[in-house]
């Protein structure tokens, strides 16, 4: 891996687009595109291209050039970029040319043998600046972070803080610095940078964790209250609802079960009732009709024609009585007229037998007017015989009248009037028997179907009563089933009532099956679990979704601190693993930087004595002093004080947590700096702080050649650290550099002459009256001359 080429745009005094390419050894292509063109440019000797040096004047840019390293490299330091704010990196402008928008730099690297850990044979880093402030950084043109450009470089054992760039204003900040300031440049000299940053990203992850943690705590310890609050409510809300679903399924099997009988009684009811009630209608229709027939019948006796009739009849029957009365009374005159006669007249016949005769026909008259005063078929009959039985007499008389037949009788003449009254007699007797004997006929005629009307009005009668009982029967069946049915469907409609309360709605009958049930014992289950869901009252219905809310959010919480429990094991882990890494390789890479240290010390000092000292610290001491104050604390709470809280153990932990408790955790030491002991040859001074400003930069020379010989990076930045030297120790770093080219590629900002001797390829930088930079590509008197000028 090395540095094949810098594109500087915009930045400080570069105006225009530089190309510094830095070809492979032996290509022999050119080495410098920038803005002007060089028809005749040297072409680079075939060989090995280790040292490039870049000459000018001062104030001819060339240290901008370093500055644009440092600055796409990742360098925040406006200080060390010789700046007060970040726009100034951007060519300002000149007289003759105006100020630029943006400054860009890129690096191309190339990565041949696969020292990036990228899947690319060059990494291209660039970083952009706007007049605005925004800026970005790419590599291979896609946008990263700082942090990204910054682990890739540590991954490739390059950083901008430590050895790769050393400028002539910290040379000897390695040696004047801390010993904490001193471990942080050896972090990045012993190759373990990107162990650091790593480190230092996990340090950051794993504070941001308990940071984290502990918010989350100060959460749940702050919802666990109403969670369990909460969580009872929600219990009561679960308990009544299994109540609830056992209720339910009783009440379904309770009314299901009385539902369906009800349902079942009426079903059976109404095909009963409906025949009963068919046949109180037939028996009512048949009673209407019976009672029309006797309705009928009444009317035919008392108003029909018929009945009309035989009351005339019996009403002339009636006069023919009081006639045959008067003609009676009129025949009674007549035999008394007659018997007077018979007696004026002498009648000669014997006193005797007429007077019995007479007495006959007088017996005869008073059961005819007897029996036709009574009008009774009987009587009239009776009468009738009685009227021929005096006919008779009569007209045995007339017949005795007319013919004596006793000697006694004598022959004196008989009256004919009486005579003839007699015939007249014997012939009205005759029309009354017809009369008689008609109304006999119409009488018995009209008794008969008197007899026959009365026979039909009580057989009528009989079932009318016959029927009017089976009708009353049927009526009260009915009333007694309609009452039963009204009982029944005023049950159901209230069972329905109750069902749609309890139940809240009549669908699920339609899928009930019903099973027989003991109702008595079910209605007193039911009764005590109604009791149970009294005593544990009502609960809100929002309770449950405040409840699955603050639940959701609990175990949301908790998983979070679960993750985060889970993440500060791993990480502290890592830092673990990361603190073993670096310790080994760190004490590897010390062991021999200390080494390297101490023959170049000697070879810039022609002698001597040189040494790097850690500086650790004990932290067991302090860690077991925390540890037991923690313990003893633990165990008052648990005597009778208050219990230590998660968000107590959180902060005790985050108190411990630095970087210094992860450096070395399983030895308890902690590295906190590097001292050094240097003796030049021929002085007993041991502190570094007692040496010259001139031995003080040799010493930070063979330091950092050390580093370099140890550790080299890809590629180091050397910005006149040799500008102190004299003469001798200048040909002294010069042969150093010279030793250390086959390990690193070296670019080197000097003034020096034993230096550029050692140069593979030489740069010029010059500025022009425009106040912008240009590179030359040079030959050593050139850069001689340049030099000097």
């Amino acid at each position: 891996m090395y540095l094949h080429k810098i594109e500087i745009q915009g930045f400080k005094s570069f105006a225009q687009k530089t190309v510094i390419e830095f070809p492979r050894p032996g290509s022999g292509s050119p080495l410098i595109k920038n803005g002007l063109t060089h028809k005749n440019e040297p072409q680079l000797p075939q060989g090995v291209c280790g040292i490039a040096c870049i000459v000018g004047p001062n104030g001819s840019g060339k240290s901008n050039i370093v500055d644009a390293i440092r600055w796409v490299l990742g360098e925040q330091s406006l200080k060390s970029l010789r700046g007060k704010k970040s726009q100034d990196v951007i060519f300002a402008g000149s007289e003759q040319k105006n100020k630029l928008s943006l400054a860009q730099v890129s690096l191309h690297v190339n990565n041949e043998d696969g020292a990036m850990p990228v899947d690319y044979q060059e990494v291209v880093v660039s970083r952009k600046i706007f007049r605005n402030g925004e800026s970005e950084y790419r590599i291979n043109n896609s946008k990263v972070r700082l942090q990204d450009v910054l682990l890739l470089l540590a991954r490739a054992n390059f950083g901008q803080k430590s050895y790769s760039i050393v400028s002539q204003g910290s040379i000897d900040q390695v040696i004047m610095a801390s010993p904490n300031e001193r471990k942080d440049y050896f972090d990045e000299a012993v190759g373990v940078k990107q162990f650091q940053l790593k480190r230092d990203q996990s340090l950051n992850k794993l504070e941001n964790a308990w940071n984290n943690l502990r918010q989350v705590d100060a959460l749940l310890t702050e919802i666990t209250p109403r969670l369990n609050s909460l969580t009872r409510q929600v219990k009561r809300l679960e308990r009544r609802e299994k109540i609830e679903h056992e209720l339910r399924e009783m009440q379904q099997q309770y009314y299901g079960w009385m539902h369906t009988n009800l349902e079942n009684q009426i079903n059976e009811l109404k095909p009963k009732l409906q025949t009963i009630e068919q046949g109180l209608k037939n028996k009512e229709s048949e009673l209407r009709e019976l009672q029309q027939q006797l309705r009928t019948l009444e009317k035919q006796e008392s108003r029909t024609s018929v009945f009309s009739e035989l009351q005339q009849k019996y009403q002339q029957a009636l006069e023919q009585k009081n006639k045959l009365r008067e003609e009676q009374l009129m025949l009674q005159n007549k035999i008394e007229i007659a018997k007077n006669r018979i007696v004026d007249k002498a009648v000669a016949m014997p006193t005797s037998e007429i007077i019995s005769r007479l007495k006959e026909i007088e017996k005869l008259q008073e059961s005819i007017a007897t029996n036709v005063a009574s009008a009774e078929p009987a009587a009239m009959a009776q009468a009738r015989e009685d009227i021929r039985e005096l006919a008779r007499l009569i007209k045995e008389l007339v017949s005795q009248l007319e013919n004596p037949r006793s000697k006694e009788q004598t022959k004196a003449e008989v009256d004919p009037q009486l005579l003839e009254d007699l015939r007249d007699v014997e012939k009205d007797l005759q029309a009354i028997e017809s009369r008689v004997g008609a109304a006999q006929k119409d009488i018995e005629n009209f008794n008969q179907q008197e007899e026959k009307q009365k026979g039909k009005f009580f057989d009528l009668q009989r079932q009318i009563t016959k029927y009017q009982d089976e009708y009353n029967r049927f009526s009260n069946e009915v009333s007694g089933l309609r009452v039963e049915m009204a009982r029944l469907e005023t049950r159901q409609q209230d069972l329905r009532s109750e069902i749609k309360e309890e139940m809240h709605g009549l669908d699920w009958l339609k899928e009930y099956t019903a099973r027989r049930i003991d109702e008595a014992e079910l209605r007193s289950e039911m009764l005590k679990l109604k009791r149970q869901l009294e005593l544990i009252g009502g609960v809100d219905p929002e309770t449950v979704k405040e409840y699955e809310e603050t639940k959701e959010r609990f175990d949301f919480l908790n998983t979070q601190a679960e993750d985060l429990r889970s993440s500060i094991n791993s990480l502290e882990q890592v830092i673990n693993d990361l603190d073993d890494k670096i310790q080994i390789q760190f004490d590897h890479a010390f062991k021999s930087i200390n080494r390297e240290f101490t023959h170049f010390f000697n070879i810039l000092f022609g002698g001597g004595k040189a040494e790097l000292v850690l500086i650790k610290e004990d932290e067991a001491e302090k860690e077991k002093t925390k540890t037991a104050a923690s313990v003893a604390e633990s165990e008052n709470s648990e005597d009778g004080g208050q219990p230590v809280s998660i968000l107590q153990t959180l902060t005790e932990a985050e108190e411990n947590l630095s970087p210094k408790r992860f450096l070395k955790k399983k030895t308890g030491k902690v590295i906190t700096g590097i001292d050094i002991v240097a003796t030049p040859p021929g002085k007993k001074v041991s502190s570094i702080n007692m040496l010259s400003g001139g031995e003080r930069s040799l010493a930070s020379i063979a330091l950092i050649c050390a580093v370099i010989a140890n550790n080299p990076s890809p590629f180091v930045i050397l910005d006149e650290v040799d500008a102190a030297l004299d003469e001798a120790n200048s040909q002294r770093f010069a042969k150093i550099i010279s030793e250390l080219e086959h390990k690193t590629q070296f670019i080197v900002i000097t003034h020096n002459r034993a230096t550029m001797h050692q140069a593979d390829i030489l740069y010029g930088v010059t500025m022009g009256e425009d106040g912008i930079s240009k590179l030359i590509s040079l030959k050593l008197e050139q850069a001689e001359k340049i030099v000097r000028q």
